[in-house]
């Protein structure tokens, strides 16, 4: 019985010494306890990693939460010996089974990290029987181990994209650095500003910061002036995606003071018709739901030459420019802002105004292709991270579920052992 046993816990190094069912008034569920211990040779120092000699038999015995089976919760018990290192002196011992401090079997926190990038926070949690604060902790830590074993996502970085995003209410935020050529997050940090920045630029070499060719963002002066010390020989452009951003800010901008003036003048289908559009005109006409398509369809025939229409035709213009050749996006980009200019609709104008100021650094991320369609996909990947994320007490554990989807890592969940 212990053999089957052992070999379903899927545990190498590991000695299986009893199997019991322990059920009691002081436990909400019954657990399947399985004593084990490490196998006869197997002792490391749970600090440096190296084999060391054994010192006693600790203190006393710890539990480790593994895998289900079915629908039993499964415990493994083990007296915590331990061993006498020369380096680190009389230390507890690793365990095969579990990473040192954690009160999870590697096997469980690989499936709970695994569950996270796929589903929710309240989800993973139910599913699991854990609390949402462990969840978040468990992401945090296979975050971790992953990024150790993997090769430094800052070698031969030629181009990447900075982005701030906020992660709750009161202007609290993340910075994002993603490898554009590679399409995943390689580093993100609490805060934003020329600070936050700073501190990416400072952990890489001079070789790392010299490979850097490209560095794209919004329009931020921070951004500019972190290029320009650390990478002065990169080139800063604005990617597709903010450029087309400033546009839909402005569009909302006009549905939101007609939407207003049509109340103030007791107009109650105009307010409702502005009401109706306000996902539809923000949104790519091929994501149109046949609602959207039929509201915005319904406003362009009513009021052709209404403000909003002429907004929203003007925002189409500029997001499809962005993935034209150079030559005709340079002719277009130079029509949109004299149409924009003279298009008498406060927001537009006031917008045509930035892009002729950044037309020199629109034109050359086209130049260089990184447009709206190649990243949006990226950041609002992102931003369904975050959202999924909501609940975390810690933006370090928000930060490493950002990691485990965004970045690159592979979590591999458990499989038999040969």
């Amino acid at each position: 019985m212990n053999s089957l046993f052992k070999r379903l816990l899927n545990v190498k190094g590991m000695v299986v010494e009893d199997v019991r069912i322990v059920d009691g008034p002081m436990r909400p569920e019954p657990v399947l306890e399985v004593r084990v211990r490490p196998r006869a040779g197997m002792l490391r120092c749970s600090r440096c990693g190296r084999k060391r000699r054994g010192y006693d038999r600790g203190g006393g015995v710890r539990r480790w939460r593994h895998q289900d089976f079915g629908c039993w919760r499964v415990e493994l018990v083990s007296m915590m010996p331990r061993v006498d290192c020369p380096g680190c002196g009389v230390v507890v011992a690793a365990v095969p089974w579990a990473e040192p401090g954690s009160r999870f079997t590697r096997d469980f926190e690989a499936e709970c990290a695994w569950l996270m990038t796929v589903a929710n926070q309240r989800t993973v949690s139910g599913f699991l029987r854990v609390a949402w604060r462990t969840a978040g902790d468990i992401a945090r830590r296979v975050a971790g181990r992953l990024e150790a074993a993997m090769p430094s996502p800052f070698d031969g970085l030629t181009a990447i994209g900075v982005d701030e995003t906020s992660y709750r209410k009161g202007h609290t935020y993340i910075t994002v650095v993603v490898d554009h050529e590679r399409r995943r997050v390689i580093w993100a940090h609490d805060g934003y500003g020329r600070d936050v920045f700073d501190l990416f630029f400072r952990q890489l070499t001079p070789e790392q910061r010299a490979s850097i060719r490209v560095v794209t963002g919004d329009g931020a002066r921070w951004i500019d002036s972190c290029v320009h010390e650390w990478c002065p020989q990169a080139e800063r452009v604005l990617d597709g995606f903010h450029i087309v951003s400033w546009m839909t800010d402005a569009l909302d901008g006009v549905r939101k003071r007609l939407w207003n003036d049509a109340r103030r003048d007791g107009d109650e289908e105009g307010a409702k018709r502005m009401r109706g559009v306000k996902y539809a005109v923000l949104k790519n006409p091929d994501r149109l739901t046949d609602r959207q398509d039929e509201s915005l369809a319904a406003l362009g025939n009513t009021d052709p030459k209404g403000q909003l229409y002429r907004a929203w035709r003007l925002k189409e213009l500029l997001r499809n420019l962005l993935k034209h050749p150079l030559g005709q996006a340079t002719a277009e980009l130079r029509h949109w802002v004299f149409w924009a200019s003279h298009s008498r609709i406060p927001e537009i104008v006031e917008l045509s105004q930035k892009i002729r100021r950044r037309r020199p650094d629109i034109l050359r991320t086209i130049e260089l292709g990184y447009s709206n369609a190649r990243l949006e996909a990226f950041n609002n990947r992102i931003k369904v991270t975050i959202r999924m994320a909501y609940g975390f007490h810690h933006v370090n554990n928000l930060i490493a579920l950002v990691m485990l989807r965004c970045g690159g890592l592979d979590i591999r969940l458990p499989k038999p052992n040969p």
